[in-house]
């Protein structure tokens, strides 16, 4: 085959291995089919990119940024490979397409958090005042953020195993995430000086549980993306 049409391929496979639409032996297939033509006609996570790096971001000048933006922030980026700088404004950093949808997949959750605590607070359970909305929503930041750090675990185990597969024995190197978080960190992080490290507070405890609850239950899957259409044919 030529090398361009390889490479659409495998381009075409890995987009379908992260679209959360595919069911999980669809997504295994096309993983497996990935990791085998990548080790086969030799291509790099970089050429897996069409676009350029680039960067977004929300909000606006902050004095300071609440610590639930950089929760969800944080969150977001992890979804979707990005680099997330936190400063004056939230920036997400990575390659362009990563990073506008990351912009926009952060207002989405940040949207649907207001809209939950808005009913909380009708419905009672969450105290009127700042406090309360404040707490509430540090929780909801912290239970989004740690299922997308569960995300991110299974997603490099799912490719590591697929590559495993694909390769037939136990040699393999890192899965696409990390490497393509390793482009990311290389292009993107030259102007930062090291990362500030947040003590998140709280006070009122109902408030954060029922925060911590509906942001177990907001969905993650796929609001502001594509569906590929791509079928698995056999072969490549």
């Amino acid at each position: 085959m030529e090398r361009e049409k390889v490479i659409a391929r495998v381009r075409k496979l890995y987009a379908m291995s992260q679209e959360s639409a595919s069911s999980p032996n669809e997504a295994e297939i096309a993983l497996r089919r990935c990791h085998s033509l990548m080790s086969r006609f030799g291509v790099t996570i970089s050429e897996l990119e069409t676009s350029e790096y680039g960067s977004s971001t929300i909000g606006r000048n902050f004095r300071k940024v609440p610590s639930y933006v950089t929760l969800l922030s944080s969150a977001v980026a992890l979804l979707h490979d990005c680099i997330c700088v936190d400063s004056e404004e939230i920036e997400f950093r990575g390659f362009s397409l990563d990073a506008e949808v990351a912009k926009l997949t952060y207002h989405y959750l940040a949207e649907s958090m207001e809209r939950s605590l808005q009913l909380r607070k009708k419905a009672g359970d969450v105290q009127p005042g700042r406090s309360a909305s404040f707490d509430y929503r540090v929780g909801f930041g912290i239970s989004v953020l740690n299922r997308c750090r569960q995300i991110h675990k299974e997603r490099i185990e799912s490719e590591q195993a697929a590559q495993r597969s694909a390769c037939n024995d136990s040699t393999y190197g890192s899965s696409l995430v990390v490497l393509k978080r390793e482009l990311v960190e290389e292009h993107c992080t030259k102007d930062i000086q090291g990362s500030r490290k947040r003590t998140v507070r709280f006070r009122n405890g109902t408030a954060h549980m029922a925060g911590a609850s509906d942001g177990s239950d907001v969905s993650l899957k796929n609001q502001v993306g594509h569906k590929n259409g791509i079928e698995i044919e056999n072969g490549i």
